[in-house]
């Protein structure tokens, strides 16, 4: 009994060791790229494409998000956190469970 759960065991161990197996060397994705233009023709593509505004961003900017802008000063909304904050309960009144 005791050879057949040896053997038993080995054949898991061996196909467990099997599936964790990598490549024994690293394979760059873009090896055998060949690129079809020049620097100087994607630099000038990019270039037109920019002038045209047909880029969602340039690469030195982010895009505008529009704001709302606040009717209140900044003294009505101090003036606001401090009326909140005395009328707020202490922390054992704050009902925390279950």
């Amino acid at each position: 009994m005791n050879v057949k759960q040896l053997i038993a065991g080995v054949a898991v161990l061996v196909a467990t060791g099997s599936a964790f197996a990598q490549q024994t060397e690293f394979v760059a994705p873009d090896a055998n790229f060949m690129s079809s233009k020049s620097r100087a023709e994607v630099m000038a593509e990019l270039n037109q494409a920019q002038a045209q505004g047909v880029l969602a961003t340039r690469e030195d900017t982010y895009p505008v998000i529009d704001t709302q802008s606040s009717m209140r000063s900044s003294a009505d909304v101090r003036a606001e956190v401090t009326r909140s904050a005395s009328a707020s309960q202490s922390p054992s009144d704050i009902y925390f469970g279950a």
